[in-house]
């Protein structure tokens, strides 16, 4: 019997299973307890069969929901209601407005039978992109819609890949860049391989930066799906304005809904100009301190200031209630202020850490411990998780940050330091989130990332291999100078050093201040196969960050440390011997000794072929990556015919791999295809080395769409050769455009790493002047970049003249010949200062 047919023979068998399916959510979904859950699944069976029944029971909750307003508002004269929880998106207290274009994409996306299963929306803190999720789930009729909480991805994935789920469920992932990326990853896939249901996984997040384009790293099982359904098309991007309505509009209804709520009459609104991309937070916050005020408010102020000095009046009620004050007095409202906002730095898994965190306020660290239960108390009660299991805060979040931001920033030096000691990883995660975030909007923040950073430096590194790649630039290399002098344990260091990525544009850095140490720490007792690998990292992480000469002579080390270990064991050393000396001779071509590179390159060619014969399944990924290498060697040996040969077997070996798994071996596969083509361009077989080029070309644009991080600096390697190639198969527009895109993606890798990608920046520039001359289209900006080209050439070859004095001689005449064309007289100086890209 099919399933189809099971089904309809069958179904009052599965009514049951189906409701406690639906009670596993409960585990997984914020703002939900088990039986509402399971009511609610309860209610969506009956609804299929009956009706009415469904309404009676819409219309008790409806009736239910007005009675608690009804009781809110009666009761708000003892008890007054968060102010700056009528802000929150859940309360749903202003009208939704606009954002239709919006809306009708995320539906048609829901709705299509074809689509891929994910969707993030990003957008800036407080531009709305909450309440359009809870906007948009409620225009699903029939769906089912569930918001997970932290944690709780794996076991939401884990409940769709079993079946247990409605036939159209929408999932929704708010700060989906905090959350671990390998849980959402298998929550995309899950959703994404899901069978004879609908389920669509909506995910928020501020940005859709190097989290989200590293996503498929974080979950190797499954890199190829997470690439084919992780890209750029998947992203939907909110701005602030609202397109529909003016500021002043949006500020008024909102005014007009809040005075409705707090039973107020009708307020009058400011008549002044607004700017356009105002985010929408700001303006309901305007609103709600209109209707609050009864008045036109005037003059410049800051908003989310003056709701928190609304909600200090909540904070000194509830503290009343919990005899925390006898009477109000200007040092209790500080006190209370500085325990919401070391709460909203922090945040807090349970009761023990709720009474540590009331102990990093200055005044209550050496209180009794009756005072501190009662404060713990007073903070858990002000904003109850919504799990139930943790620490709620202040919201919206700009509030929380602005609020936790402004109470560190009153602190005396030393009471800052206090608040970030003896931080569990969950805190410090948090800590720099919240300090990463309001960067944008908070300029003290800098100062405190920095006091953060330097009080416990193991923990913070812990915690910016979580958070750095939602914010490049901003933690990590402060991290790598703190990390050069801190007090640190060499088998943490060992550790950690193993979970940095590799490869990382923004945590390289941090890699190599690890395996620096742990290097330094390396005594003659130490055992040599230990020895061996963290030096052979260590000389990987140093040329992934761009230093060359001290790469080679780590590299040169563990050659001979392996070399030695072969001669007791040879059989387990062996592949490992393989593999320094594949690195080693890259090392040995880039610092210019090409014969020495050319006979190691060989040797690591051999011993990988031999293992090959006794492991072929194990071994043939680094005999392909030998014979990549090696067909290089051969090319800068003058062996053109070799090299040919040898580089199309690495292609056919890595052709042959990615029909087995695609996604880990197809990075190689570019790579082979970009060799290739140069060697085919040597051998005057232009045709198919365009061909291979193109092929190149467009794998590496498909791996920078899901992995910009790691797959960036290859794209702009193939752009370099497909450019020449380009030229020379006669299509000088296409190579010129080429050349340029080249130029602009090396101008943003150096930017980030200049001692990494400064040679093939200067690379670039000067392949737009030889792609000009070729063509004699010759102009001041082609001379200008030529220039700048010459300009690092003779920075890099003063450096090391043995590796860049014949480029920079070869930029040189490409710079005389162009300037010769246009007439001028040019010395190949330039004030030009490199633009960032």
């Amino acid at each position: 019997m099919d399933r189809g047919a099971w089904r309809r023979h069958a179904w009052w068998v599965g009514i049951p299973g189906v409701v406690a399916g639906f009670g596993a959510w409960a585990a997984v979904a914020d703002d939900k307890t088990g039986w509402t859950v399971v009511s609610a699944a309860a209610a969506g069976v009956v609804g299929g069969f009956g009706p009415t029944v469904a309404d009676r029971l819409a219309a008790r909750r409806e009736a239910r929901r007005r009675g608690e307003d009804a009781l809110r508002v009666v009761t708000s004269a003892e008890l007054p209601a968060s102010v700056a929880w009528l802000l929150h998106p859940g309360r749903e207290v202003v009208d939704f407005l606009g954002r239709g274009w919006v809306l009708r994409q995320l539906e048609s996306w829901a709705t299509d039978p074809d689509a891929v299963a994910v969707r993030l929306l990003t957008g800036a803190g407080g531009v709305g992109k909450t309440r359009l999720a809870r906007e948009f789930a409620g225009r699903l009729p029939g769906w089912r819609c569930e918001w997970i909480h932290a944690g709780a991805e794996e076991q939401t994935a884990a409940l769709i890949a079993s079946g247990g789920v409605p036939s159209r469920l929408l999932v929704v992932v708010d700060y989906a860049e905090t959350r671990d990326r390998a849980g959402v990853a298998a929550l995309v896939c899950a959703a994404q391989r899901a069978t004879g249901v609908r389920v669509r996984v909506l995910l928020i997040a501020r940005g859709a930066g190097l989290w989200w384009e590293t996503l498929s790293a974080a979950y190797p099982q499954q890199a190829q799906l997470l690439d084919a359904v992780t890209g750029r098309s998947q992203v939907v991007v909110l701005p602030a304005r609202i397109e529909e309505s003016e500021p002043d509009e949006i500020v008024a209804l909102a005014a007009r809904d809040f005075a409705a709520h707090l039973g107020r009459p009708l307020p009058a609104v400011e008549a002044r100009e607004r700017p356009a991309d105002t985010p929408v937070l700001r303006l309901h916050a305007e609103a709600l301190l209109t209707a609050l005020d009864g008045k036109p408010r005037h003059g410049r102020y800051d908003v989310l200031t003056e709701v928190l000095g609304h909600e200090a009046r909540y904070w000194r009620f509830a503290a009343r209630r919990a005899s925390l004050l006898a009477a109000d007095d200007p040092a209790s409202d500080a006190l209370l202020r500085q325990v919401v906002g070391v709460a909203a730095l922090l945040g807090a898994d349970g009761p023990d850490e709720v009474a540590g965190l009331v102990r990093r306020v200055p005044a209550l660290v050496a209180a009794e411990p009756e005072r501190v239960d009662r404060y713990a108390a007073w903070l858990a009660d002000l904003y109850p998780a919504a799990d139930g299991t943790g620490l709620g805060v202040v919201q919206p979040d700009l509030l929380a940050e602005t609020l936790a931001v402004r109470v560190l920033r009153d602190y005396p030096a030393a009471d800052r330091a206090r608040v970030f000691t003896g931080l569990t990883v969950a805190q410090a995660v948090r800590a720099l989130t919240v300090l990463g975030r309001a960067r944008t909007h908070q300029g003290d923040a800098a100062a405190l990332i920095e006091v953060a950073l330097g009080v416990d430096v193991p923990r913070m590194v812990e915690a910016v291999l979580s958070v750095g790649v939602q914010f490049p630039g901003v933690f990590t290399p402060g991290a790598v100078r703190l990390l050069a002098d801190a007090d640190i344990d060499v088998g943490w260091a060992g550790r950690t050093a193993e979970l940095v990525p590799y490869p990382s544009m923004e945590l390289g850095r941090l890699a190599v201040a690890l395996t620096s140490r742990i290097v330094a720490a390396l005594t003659p007792d130490t055992p040599p196969e230990i020895q061996a690998y963290w030096m052979d990292w260590h000389a990987i992480r140093l040329t992934e960050v761009g230093r060359r000469i001290e790469a080679l002579i780590t590299s040169d080390e563990v050659v001979n440390l392996r070399r030695e270990l072969t001669t007791t064991n040879r059989d387990t050393h062996l592949p490992s011997l393989a593999s320094s000396l594949n690195n080693h001779a890259v090392r040995l071509a880039q610092a210019g000794r090409h014969t020495e590179a050319l006979t190691t390159s060989h040797e690591a060619v051999n011993l990988r072929r031999e293992l090959t014969t006794t492991n072929r399944d194990t071994h043939l990924p680094d005999l392909a990556m030998s014979l990549n290498n090696h067909a290089v060697r051969l090319a800068q040996a003058g062996r053109h015919t070799e090299a040919l040969t040898t580089s199309h077997e690495a292609v056919n070996l890595r052709r042959e791999l990615t029909t087995t798994n695609r996604d880990t071996h197809l990075p190689d596969l570019a790579m082979s295809l970009n060799n290739h083509a140069v060697r085919l361009a040597q051998a005057g077989r232009h045709t198919e080395a365009l061909t291979t080029s193109h092929e190149a070309v467009n794998l590496r644009r498909e791996l920078t769409t899901t992995n910009r991080d790691t797959h960036l600096p290859d794209l702009a390697a193939s752009l370099i050769n497909h450019a020449v190639i380009l030229a020379e198969a006669g299509q000088h527009t296409e190579a010129l455009t080429t050349s340029h895109e080249a130029v602009n993606l090396y101008r943003q890798l150096a930017s980030t790493n200049r001692d990494a990608y400064l040679p093939n920046l200067a690379l670039a520039l000067r392949n737009v002047g030889f792609i000009a001359l070729l063509f004699g289209r010759v102009d001041e900006l082609v001379i200008a970049l030529t220039a700048e080209g010459v300009q690092y050439f003779d920075e890099l070859a003063t450096a090391e003249p043995a590796v860049f004095e014949e480029r920079r001689q070869v930029a040189r005449q490409t710079l005389d010949d162009l300037s010769r064309i246009a007439g001028a007289d040019h010395d190949g100086s330039s004030s030009r200062d490199p633009e960032p890209s």
